[in-house]
């Protein structure tokens, strides 16, 4: 399966080539649209060759453009069903708190750069959305040649997916690099939620897992660290 990163340091943009069409696993933030789109010329790839988008959350750093993304492509966004009331009120829940000290940090100085609320702008585009359900569920995963999966903590909506030969994209339900530590998201709403979706994706075995933040790595890196989300403690971003 090709998968090309046109991301930039702080988020990644996958495309995956299909049998037609390609797939984007989520969008940025809205300013960057004008740059997703220079990336997309540089590999040959135009807007209209998207064909899904599949929303791993609802966050301004994955939904951030998906407004203009929808009015220059013909594409189907996929998505669990409880991002569409956030989608529309361009905001996700605050449910949680931050993770580490560090991230702690991070998330204050993203407040001071206006990123603190994590508002994005209202998309209310149903006629767009294959929502994932269990009438939807089987039609999409052929479509993607995948398995879409279902993992909360970082958000309720969170989902990810993957691809038959073992690529999982996982959103943010796990990431890698700073201010992460130990492949640690740096929010997180459910610490249970978390940890169970942890366990699905060790379970499912994974040859390499894509997260939205930082670079790919192996599912022994969940392993290793899966213990320490135990002795989490989440911190209030005031």
């Amino acid at each position: 399966m090709e998968i090309i990163n046109i991301g930039n340091r702080v988020n990644n943009n996958y495309i995956v080539k299909l049998k037609k069409g390609f797939l984007l696993i989520d969008t940025g933030y809205p300013e960057q649209f004008n740059s997703f789109k220079k990336k997309l010329r540089d590999q040959n790839i135009g807007l209209k060759d998207i064909f899904y988008i599949l929303l791993t959350h609802a966050h301004d750093d994955h939904a951030g453009f998906l407004n203009e993304l929808l009015d220059y492509t013909d594409a189907k966004v996929i998505l669990h069903h409880l991002a569409v009331d956030r989608l529309k009120k361009g905001q996700n829940s605050f449910d949680g708190g931050c993770t580490s000290y560090l991230a702690l940090t991070f998330c204050r100085i993203m407040k001071l750069l206006g990123k603190g609320e994590h508002k994005f702008p209202p998309v209310d585009r149903s006629e767009r959305y294959m929502i994932i359900d269990d009438s939807t569920k089987q039609i999409i995963e052929k479509e993607l040649s995948g398995t879409i999966i279902n993992l909360p903590g970082h958000t309720i909506d969170s989902i990810g997916l993957l691809l038959k030969d073992g690529s999982l994209f996982c959103g943010d339900a796990a990431m890698n690099g700073f201010p992460s530590l130990n492949r640690i998201t740096i929010w997180i709403e459910n610490i249970n939620n978390f940890q169970r979706s942890w366990e699905v994706m060790i379970k499912k075995n994974p040859s390499k897992i894509y997260p939205s933040h930082g670079r790919p790595f192996m599912k022994e890196d969940l392993k290793r660290n899966l213990n320490k989300i135990n002795n989490l403690n989440l911190y209030e971003l005031i």
